[in-house]
């Protein structure tokens, strides 16, 4: 193992002496709210060098942990980096002693960064490595490894892994979560590990469909004249109506001014109003059935948005004593 030169109190030594006498409440009294973190992870580390060297090599490893989480020291993580490799966690202990070598060259302590770079090379010709097939045509999301995000800057790259039980987990929008889970040997090969298809996630709603186009209407402009044409014709005979009614009107008012062949001014005068209300509704009634007989054509004659069909029907039904032709249509 490697041996930590530590400075300690009087106080935290005479504490850490009572830790040691006893047993089994030792690990409860670390924790005791009287004692500093410093002293909690000094102890653990004492008892993890014993551990290691009785071979109790995975309890050694736990306590080196924790004692490197309470406190981070070199010595800490160089003898939890050769626990790790004892115990056959090469990639762990790879990578923590590269963390302890560029640590102790930090520190100017060139044993230190030695005794790390040599394990780390020997273990580097061990190293499972682990290749991650992704299923493409999806924009994965994350990668999880162990429950650990992995940059996507590995995604496609060999990842060391301890040999044993892992689980890579994929996601990606609008599809379910996918856990795959492997085991990796203890072989210095490259490992695939193939990550099928995504499934679905049916508690997304799928985006609404885009509205249909609106169907071709080949003839909307022609329909549209029609019916303006029909309507003015229509205004023209209900005009043409009105001014023949008064222009009868104004012919029975003449025959009570005229008598035979003599009338008065005023007769004369109703006459003349007479007959100019009648021209009026004479052409107001003729525009008005020829606009309203052509808007009628212009709508009948048009084709529907749905067919390229003419929307006339136009038909000869025999009848007694003749015949009848039908004009009709849908407008």
């Amino acid at each position: 193992m490697i041996r930590s030169t530590r400075c300690a109190h009087a106080s935290a030594v005479l504490a850490l002496a009572a830790l040691a006498t006893l047993s089994g409440r030792a690990r409860a009294q670390v924790a005791a709210p009287g004692v500093s973190n410093e002293m909690r992870a000094e102890y653990l580390f004492r008892q993890g060098e014993k551990k290691f060297d009785s071979g109790k090599y995975e309890e050694a490893c736990a306590d080196f942990g924790e004692s490197l989480r309470l406190g981070p020291k070199l010595g800490t993580l160089l003898n939890l980096a050769l626990c790790h490799e004892t115990i056959g966690k090469t990639a762990t202990a790879w990578n923590e002693f590269h963390h302890g070598a560029a640590w102790a060259a930090q520190n100017g302590q060139k044993d230190r960064r030695d005794f790390a770079m040599q394990h780390a090379a020997a273990l580097e010709t061990r190293l499972p490595r682990v290749l991650l097939q992704l299923p493409a045509g999806h924009a994965i999301a994350s990668v999880d490894v162990d429950g650990e995000p992995l940059p996507d800057s590995h995604w496609y790259m060999p990842i060391f892994l301890d040999p044993g039980d892992h689980s890579v987990t994929i996601s990606a929008p609008g599809k379910q979560r996918s856990t795959v889970r492997f085991r990796v040997t203890n072989s210095p090969t490259e490992q695939l590990v193939s990550v099928p298809s995504l499934a679905d996630d049916l508690a997304i709603a799928p985006p609404p469909a885009p509205p249909a186009p609106a169907p071709e209407d080949p003839d909307r402009s022609r329909r549209i004249a029609g019916y303006v044409t029909a309507a003015t014709g229509a205004l023209g005979l209900a005009l043409g109506l009105t001014y023949g009614l008064l222009a009868v009107e104004k012919r029975n008012e003449i025959g009570d001014q005229c008598a035979g062949i003599r009338c008065t001014a005023e007769g004369l005068s109703l006459y003349d109003s007479a007959q100019s209300r009648a021209t009026v509704a004479t052409a107001a009634t003729v525009i008005g059935v020829a606009a309203t007989t052509v808007g009628v054509w212009l709508v009948v004659t048009s084709r529907p948005a749905q067919s390229g069909k003419p929307r006339a029907d136009i038909g000869v039904r025999p009848r007694l004593g003749g015949a009848e032709l039908g004009l009709g249509g849908t407008f």
